[in-house]
């Protein structure tokens, strides 16, 4: 059994549904938390991507000015690599590095949520 790629679309659609919207949040919260970084979440699934995107931003922007090697490990640990911000970049030049990262980080652990649940279901 292959598991499909995930377009766009794919992700647009999950970010529709309640239970992804929330599970993503959890892992975000999860994994932001294994740095000492703190993200919360209301529950509001219709503010999702804003409430989290502001919050996880001063954090990104926080640590790439007090520590350069705990943001390579947040990246790490999240499964985002130089290679796919520089692609990020590519596609969006007038957007601030910070910016792009977080919502690269948001896309990543939304991926991570519809393949758990791909495989949950399959």
């Amino acid at each position: 059994m292959s598991f499909p790629s995930l377009t766009n679309d794919d992700l647009k659609k999950a970010a529709k549904r309640e239970d992804l919207i929330r599970e993503t949040a959890q892992q975000i919260i999860k994994d932001f938390s294994e740095f000492g970084l703190e993200i919360s979440f209301s529950g509001d699934t219709d503010h999702f991507y804003e409430e989290l995107f502001v919050q996880m931003n001063a954090h990104v922007n926080d640590l790439l000015v007090r520590s350069q090697a705990n943001f390579l490990n947040l990246l790490y640990r999240i499964d985002v690599s130089p290679a796919d911000i520089q692609k990020y970049e590519e596609e969006r030049p007038d957007a601030a590095w910070s910016d792009l990262t977080t919502e690269l980080i948001i896309h990543r652990e939304l991926k991570k949520v519809l393949i758990r649940d791909y495989f949950r279901n399959h």
